[in-house]
């Protein structure tokens, strides 16, 4: 873990001998969880046939994360599509049925998540739709973040002061602060599932691993800032 101050917003309230200050910090935690969006998409004239590719699919997939002794409770099918593509000459004749079901995993063994990605893969998923890093002690991170944030901003306030031939008075005369950040994703929103846009793909024929260790999980940010107003003599 990394950690790094960043120092925001000077602002002397003429006048008044206050001064405003807010103070920024981050927090650089490797990921101890990953959430993963797949997609198993089949193709066929007939629907039923389409429909039944599809079952086979996602019970092989399915069965991979059995495999790994993934918690069936962090498994879930969670979307669903069938469409029909028309004939480009005759919009009026079907060419062929697409069925896809979307699968949402948790993994909770992040050594192993490359493994497991190739292996759904090579068992039938064929669209990469969300991967999102995540930290499951995102709050005691923001807690840390924002202590380093509430330090960074009142010695800030006596560095500003002093600069001015002045000295800070008391305690703040009011506090705010905000936290943002915990995970780290690349994919695409759900609400954008169009016909013919695919984030990831991938085609099965290699064998578990192919990827060749091409996933690096880096770092997440956890980032907070505290705003606090002095008094200042």
């Amino acid at each position: 873990m990394r950690t790094s101050l960043v120092l925001a917003m000077l602002l002397a309230v003429p006048g008044r001998g206050n001064v405003a200050v807010t103070g920024e910090a981050e927090v650089k935690v490797v990921p101890d969880q990953v959430v993963l969006s797949l997609g198993v998409e089949s193709r066929d004239a007939s629907l039923a046939n389409a429909k039944r590719q599809n079952d086979a699919a996602v019970r092989k997939v399915l069965g991979v994360f059995r495999q790994f002794a993934i918690d069936p409770t962090d498994v879930q099918t969670d979307f669903m599509t069938v469409d029909i593509r028309y004939n480009s000459s005759a919009q009026t004749i079907v060419d062929h049925y697409v069925v896809e079901k979307t699968i949402a995993v948790t993994l909770k063994n992040v050594a192993r998540f490359e493994e497991i990605l190739s292996a759904a893969l090579d068992a039938g998923a064929n669209h990469i739709y969300d991967v999102e890093f995540l930290t499951t002690e995102l709050r005691k991170y923001r807690d840390e973040a924002r202590a380093l944030a509430a330090k960074a901003a009142i010695e800030k306030a006596n560095d500003l002061a002093a600069a001015s031939g002045m000295r800070v008075v008391g305690k703040p005369l009011g506090i705010s602060s905000y936290s943002y950040g915990g995970g780290s994703w690349y994919g695409r929103s759900r609400g954008s599932r169009g016909a013919n846009v695919i984030q990831n793909s991938y085609q099965g024929g290699g064998a578990a691993g192919a990827t060749g260790g091409t996933i690096a999980l880096g770092k997440i940010s956890v980032t907070a800032a505290v705003s606090m107003d002095f008094r200042m003599e």
